[in-house]
């Protein structure tokens, strides 16, 4: 006779209830390490100076009109 077959039926749910738990906690943390792991990809990304000519001036306009027409 195995050691399920003599737990009872309360027993048994209890234990299925705790492996879910447990399987959901590990499925969280893999998820958040997965997410990590990518914001330090991105974060390691380096780009040159000439990667993108960036205008802030502009960008600095452009939010300036976006901020205009909002508050009209």
């Amino acid at each position: 006779m195995s050691n399920l077959e003599r737990m009872s039926k309360d027993e048994l749910k209890a234990i299925l209830n705790e492996t879910e738990q447990q399987i959901h906690d590990i499925r969280a943390e893999l998820a958040l390490r997965e997410a990590d792991q990518q914001h330090e990809k991105v974060e390691s990304i380096e780009l040159g100076e000439d990667w993108t000519p960036v205008k802030w001036d502009q960008v600095r306009s452009f939010f300036q009109m976006v901020l205009a027409e909002l508050r009209k």
